[in-house]
């Protein structure tokens, strides 16, 4: 459920502040912002929840990347300037960049391994 939760979760959220900042302020940059508090919230979670608590290492439990996809959603309202538009590719853009930008973080936790002559993946 990662993959599916946390792209429509946390679109809402961009959604919402990018109407706020572009009705207001003319500016496009809503979902950035909104990412950009939104990680370091989890960053602050992460380290005091799981490392200082628990000394559970950081590494397993970051927050996923969502930066790209934030830009791509306010580059979207700025090339278009349409609300329709930027509903629906854009929204479209930040769903599917979500997961394979995540890839490259996660990947070395997935590894290969001989377990009793079985190859598991």
């Amino acid at each position: 459920l990662w993959p599916i939760v946390t792209p429509v979760t946390t679109i809402t959220f961009c959604a919402a502040r990018q109407y706020y900042n572009w009705v207001n302020y003319r500016q496009p940059f809503g979902a950035t912002i909104t990412i950009l508090a939104y990680a370091f919230g989890k960053w602050i979670a992460v380290y005091t929840s799981w490392w200082w608590w628990s000394n559970y290492p950081p590494n397993f439990v970051m927050p996923a990347t969502l930066i790209p996809s934030a830009l791509v959603l306010d580059i979207t309202l700025l090339l278009t300037r349409n609300w329709t538009l930027t509903a629906v590719v854009g929204a479209w853009m930040f769903a599917i960049l979500f997961y394979p930008r995540n890839w490259p973080i996660f990947g070395y936790s997935h590894p290969p391994l001989v377990v009793d002559g079985a190859l598991l993946s």
